[in-house]
Protein backbone atom coordinates (compact mmCIF):
# COMPACT_ATOMS: atom_id res chain seq x y z
CA UNK A 1 0.00 0.00 0.00
CA UNK A 2 2.74 2.43 0.82
CA UNK A 3 4.31 1.69 -2.59
CA UNK A 4 1.49 2.65 -4.23
CA UNK A 5 0.91 6.20 -2.48
CA UNK A 6 4.94 6.87 -3.19
CA UNK A 7 4.12 5.40 -7.03
CA UNK A 8 1.44 8.18 -6.84
CA UNK A 9 3.25 11.50 -5.39
CA UNK A 10 6.46 10.65 -7.68
CA UNK A 11 4.26 10.62 -10.58
CA UNK A 12 2.23 13.37 -10.01
CA UNK A 13 5.47 15.45 -8.48
CA UNK A 14 6.97 14.32 -12.45
CA UNK A 15 3.36 16.09 -13.94
CA UNK A 16 3.31 19.12 -11.61
CA UNK A 17 7.17 19.99 -13.32
CA UNK A 18 6.28 18.83 -16.29
CA UNK A 19 3.46 21.56 -16.34
CA UNK A 20 5.40 24.11 -14.41
CA UNK A 21 8.21 24.23 -17.50
CA UNK A 22 5.57 23.88 -20.16
CA UNK A 23 4.01 27.30 -18.39
CA UNK A 24 7.42 28.57 -17.94
CA UNK A 25 8.09 27.93 -22.09
CA UNK A 26 4.52 29.60 -22.96
CA UNK A 27 4.89 33.15 -20.70
CA UNK A 28 8.63 33.61 -22.44
CA UNK A 29 7.12 32.70 -25.87
CA UNK A 30 4.15 34.88 -25.73
CA UNK A 31 4.94 37.49 -23.22
CA UNK A 32 4.42 41.21 -24.64
CA UNK A 33 8.20 42.52 -23.56
CA UNK A 34 9.63 39.22 -25.25
CA UNK A 35 7.88 39.12 -28.84
CA UNK A 36 9.51 41.55 -30.45
CA UNK A 37 13.20 43.79 -29.88
CA UNK A 38 12.53 47.21 -30.60
CA UNK A 39 12.48 47.77 -34.63
CA UNK A 40 12.95 51.36 -36.42
CA UNK A 41 11.23 50.13 -39.19
CA UNK A 42 8.57 48.10 -37.48
CA UNK A 43 7.75 50.73 -35.09
CA UNK A 44 8.49 54.38 -36.63
CA UNK A 45 4.67 54.59 -37.02
CA UNK A 46 3.99 54.48 -33.21
CA UNK A 47 6.82 56.49 -32.20
CA UNK A 48 5.36 60.24 -30.87
CA UNK A 49 7.23 63.10 -31.57
CA UNK A 50 7.64 64.44 -28.08
CA UNK A 51 7.33 62.39 -24.73
CA UNK A 52 6.73 63.18 -21.19
CA UNK A 53 8.90 61.85 -18.42
CA UNK A 54 7.99 62.59 -14.78
CA UNK A 55 6.13 65.92 -15.91
CA UNK A 56 8.83 67.14 -18.56
CA UNK A 57 7.33 67.38 -21.84
CA UNK A 58 10.49 66.59 -24.30
CA UNK A 59 10.64 66.94 -27.72
CA UNK A 60 14.16 67.04 -30.66
CA UNK A 61 15.74 68.58 -33.19
CA UNK A 62 18.15 67.14 -35.35
CA UNK A 63 20.81 68.14 -37.84
CA UNK A 64 22.25 65.65 -40.12
CA UNK A 65 25.04 66.19 -42.78
CA UNK A 66 28.35 65.28 -44.16
CA UNK A 67 31.51 67.15 -44.27
CA UNK A 68 33.52 67.45 -46.87
CA UNK A 69 35.57 70.16 -45.84
CA UNK A 70 39.49 70.12 -47.74
CA UNK A 71 41.29 69.69 -43.96
CA UNK A 72 38.97 66.40 -43.36
CA UNK A 73 38.03 65.13 -46.32
CA UNK A 74 42.04 64.03 -48.70
CA UNK A 75 40.06 62.47 -51.33
CA UNK A 76 36.84 64.39 -51.99
CA UNK A 77 34.16 61.80 -50.68
CA UNK A 78 33.11 63.65 -47.45
CA UNK A 79 32.14 62.07 -44.04
CA UNK A 80 30.44 59.91 -43.35
CA UNK A 81 27.23 60.96 -41.99
CA UNK A 82 27.06 63.25 -38.56
CA UNK A 83 23.58 63.72 -36.44
CA UNK A 84 23.76 66.56 -33.92
CA UNK A 85 20.60 65.97 -31.63
CA UNK A 86 19.46 68.29 -29.52
CA UNK A 87 17.44 67.82 -27.18
CA UNK A 88 14.60 70.37 -25.61
CA UNK A 89 12.97 70.06 -22.40
CA UNK A 90 9.76 72.38 -23.17
CA UNK A 91 8.39 72.85 -20.06
CA UNK A 92 11.20 73.09 -17.89
CA UNK A 93 13.53 76.18 -17.22
CA UNK A 94 16.83 73.76 -16.77
CA UNK A 95 17.16 70.40 -18.26
CA UNK A 96 17.13 67.72 -16.16
CA UNK A 97 20.10 65.77 -14.86
CA UNK A 98 18.31 62.37 -14.75
CA UNK A 99 17.39 62.43 -18.61
CA UNK A 100 19.24 61.77 -21.20
CA UNK A 101 20.03 60.44 -24.92
CA UNK A 102 21.84 57.75 -25.27
CA UNK A 103 21.21 55.97 -28.67
CA UNK A 104 20.10 57.06 -32.46
CA UNK A 105 18.54 55.33 -35.04
CA UNK A 106 18.47 57.06 -38.31
CA UNK A 107 16.09 55.30 -41.49
CA UNK A 108 16.93 56.22 -44.89
CA UNK A 109 14.61 53.54 -47.21
CA UNK A 110 15.21 49.82 -45.72
CA UNK A 111 18.77 51.27 -44.65
CA UNK A 112 19.16 52.05 -40.80
CA UNK A 113 22.32 53.56 -39.16
CA UNK A 114 22.37 52.75 -35.53
CA UNK A 115 24.96 54.46 -32.78
CA UNK A 116 25.59 55.69 -29.85
CA UNK A 117 25.34 59.33 -29.25
CA UNK A 118 28.32 61.03 -27.62
CA UNK A 119 29.43 64.55 -26.87
CA UNK A 120 26.71 65.71 -24.49
CA UNK A 121 26.74 69.56 -24.10
CA UNK A 122 24.58 70.21 -21.04
CA UNK A 123 23.57 72.68 -21.55
CA UNK A 124 23.49 73.96 -24.91
CA UNK A 125 24.33 77.19 -23.39
CA UNK A 126 23.72 79.63 -21.09
CA UNK A 127 20.95 81.60 -22.68
CA UNK A 128 19.12 78.44 -23.49
CA UNK A 129 19.48 75.80 -20.07
CA UNK A 130 17.00 73.82 -21.19
CA UNK A 131 18.55 72.15 -24.07
CA UNK A 132 21.21 69.77 -24.25
CA UNK A 133 23.26 68.97 -27.43
CA UNK A 134 24.09 64.99 -28.30
CA UNK A 135 26.67 63.87 -31.58
CA UNK A 136 27.14 61.09 -33.53
CA UNK A 137 29.50 60.49 -35.92
CA UNK A 138 31.39 58.36 -38.72
CA UNK A 139 27.56 56.88 -40.17
CA UNK A 140 27.02 56.19 -43.91
CA UNK A 141 27.99 58.12 -46.94
CA UNK A 142 24.33 58.09 -47.84
CA UNK A 143 23.85 60.94 -50.73
CA UNK A 144 23.33 64.62 -50.40
CA UNK A 145 19.70 66.03 -49.97
CA UNK A 146 18.07 62.21 -49.44
CA UNK A 147 15.43 62.07 -46.50
CA UNK A 148 15.72 60.13 -43.43
CA UNK A 149 13.84 59.46 -40.45
CA UNK A 150 15.53 59.84 -36.92
CA UNK A 151 14.42 57.76 -33.67
CA UNK A 152 16.48 58.87 -30.54
CA UNK A 153 16.27 56.30 -26.99
CA UNK A 154 16.12 58.91 -24.05
CA UNK A 155 17.44 57.42 -20.90
CA UNK A 156 15.71 58.69 -17.99
CA UNK A 157 17.61 57.16 -14.40
CA UNK A 158 14.73 55.90 -12.76
CA UNK A 159 12.05 55.97 -15.21
CA UNK A 160 13.71 53.93 -18.13
CA UNK A 161 13.75 54.60 -22.15
CA UNK A 162 11.15 56.11 -24.14
CA UNK A 163 11.71 57.10 -27.93
CA UNK A 164 10.88 60.08 -29.87
CA UNK A 165 11.39 60.67 -33.50
CA UNK A 166 11.81 63.64 -36.37
CA UNK A 167 10.46 63.17 -39.43
CA UNK A 168 11.37 63.90 -42.65
CA UNK A 169 14.68 65.02 -42.42
CA UNK A 170 17.38 66.27 -44.72
CA UNK A 171 20.59 65.05 -45.37
CA UNK A 172 22.82 68.42 -45.76
CA UNK A 173 26.48 68.98 -46.54
CA UNK A 174 29.21 71.82 -44.75
CA UNK A 175 32.08 72.85 -47.31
Amino acid sequence: MINKNRKAKVLLNLAGWISLIGLTVLAILFAPSCQNPFSPLEDLGSIPETTTINGVRLSLQVLLYRDFMPVLDENGSGSGLIAVVTLIADNAAVFPDYITADKIYVLKGEETWETSLKEELRPVSPAEPNKICLVAGEGPKWELGSQAEVVVRISAKGFGYEFIKASNQTIGAIY
